[in-house]
């Protein structure tokens, strides 16, 4: 008999322990998907950034198949130690000519992507890799054919100013005159927050060649407004 009640006691015990273990299991599993979810996950949330630098590769002439167009781009910049930014698209929403600084300007609505530099056929949407950055064509205006242009190194004309956006819009909201003005983008991505920004271009309605071209189309760095 005392056998027998060791044997239950012992029993009793092993089950009881069994379900600690398993409690214990069940709350180790809670708290770690609670401080993946709180903790590990938001951090590792891509952070998107848009960038852009005068000074370097962001302005560029690039060859046409009609000769060649001066080309204003962006970077799209991912940080360091985040996810790859997944389905990554920069909308134009709207632009504001910036005449009369009294008054704030009525918008003019785009909703329409940019295009990621040196894709064929265009593409508006891409991933963003951590620590890296993107290319993306905001603007560009094209040089006369170079059977006009001859020796007429120095000659000026007036040239339209294109939004690099896809597809192109009806009304021809993406193509800009002369003057300054602001365009409004954003940032999106599947896994990210959108990230909205302003651009300050202005533009005198004059072509030049070589680097002389960027005293009349000057674009400032993207100021974050969202």
């Amino acid at each position: 008999m005392l056998l027998n009640h060791a044997g239950t006691v012992v029993g009793s015990a092993v089950d009881t322990w069994a379900t600690v273990a398993v409690a214990i299991g069940t709350i180790g599993t809670v708290v770690y998907a609670l401080f993946r979810d709180m903790i590990v996950t938001p951090r590792r949330r891509p952070r998107l950034e848009l960038r852009f630098d005068a000074s370097g590769s962001d302005q560029v002439v690039v060859g046409t198949p009609t000769g060649d167009a001066a080309q204003v781009r962006l970077r799209v910049a991912n940080g360091p130690g985040k996810d790859t930014a997944d389905d990554v698209v920069v909308l134009v929403t709207e632009f504001r000519t910036m005449e009369d600084t009294t008054t704030l300007p009525e918008a003019t609505p785009i909703l329409l992507p940019l295009t990621w530099s040196g894709s064929n056929p265009p593409l508006t949407v891409a991933s963003v890799h951590p620590g890296s950055e993107r290319h993306i064509d905001l603007l560009h205006v094209d040089w006369p054919p170079r059977e006009e242009l001859g020796n007429g190194r120095g000659r000026s004309e007036t040239l339209a100013l294109e939004l690099d956006v896809v597809p192109k819009p009806v009304g021809g909201q993406d193509r800009l005159v002369a003057g300054t003005f602001e365009l409004s983008v954003e940032v999106r991505a599947r896994n990210a927050d959108a990230v909205c920004y302003v651009i300050p271009v202005n533009w005198d309605g004059t072509w030049s060649r070589d680097a002389a071209m960027w005293d009349h189309l000057r674009v400032e760095p993207p100021r974050k407004v969202r």
